[in-house]
């Protein structure tokens, strides 16, 4: 019971932290970021409205592209600070068997960045999938299109992650 309060209060401090981001509120921006944040969710979500009511396949394969690559490293840069945060709230109350992701394995890193960016970018690409059904009655498989970004930044984390040698399983 312990475990799963401090993984929720942990989730909860990422995600609104994560949140307080998106719309230019987070202490740790800058100026230029503050005022340019809060426009990128309206600009894209316009730019997917025009492209999807316009039928430009390509335009709309890159813009899923790159909206799904920075969900994707969105999804894994939280999971590293809900376990960071995590670890701190149960070292404050003196509880222990907690690590950190860089104490992770290979195979632990990897199953947890993963299982975060499916969770997140998947729901992104079936939202669209469904919005683009509703909208124009094709299947839009297209849209799946930006999955393929998974395992690029998958590896682009794990390449800069502190210790990326492999550990031995504990």
């Amino acid at each position: 019971m312990v475990k799963e309060k401090e993984f929720l209060a942990a989730f909860e401090e990422v995600f609104v932290y994560q949140a307080r981001k998106k719309f230019g509120l987070s202490g740790d921006l800058t100026k230029r970021e503050k005022y340019l944040r809060p426009l990128f969710i309206p600009v894209y979500v316009i730019l997917l409205y025009f492209f999807t009511q316009n039928h430009y396949v390509i335009p709309l394969a890159i813009l899923m592209l790159v909206g799904c690559a920075w969900l994707s490293a969105i999804a894994m840069d939280s999971i590293r600070m809900i376990y960071h945060r995590r670890r701190t709230l149960a070292e404050s109350r003196k509880g222990f068997g907690f690590r950190e992701i860089e104490d992770f394995t290979f195979r632990e890193k990897l199953f947890s960045y993963l299982i975060s960016a499916f969770v997140l970018t998947g729901i992104f690409a079936t939202g669209m999938f469904v919005i683009t059904f509703i909208r124009t009655g094709e299947s839009g498989v297209h849209v799946f299109i930006g999955m393929l970004s998974i395992p690029l930044v998958l590896f682009y984390n794990l390449r800069n992650d502190r210790d990326f040698k492999r550990k031995p399983s504990v």
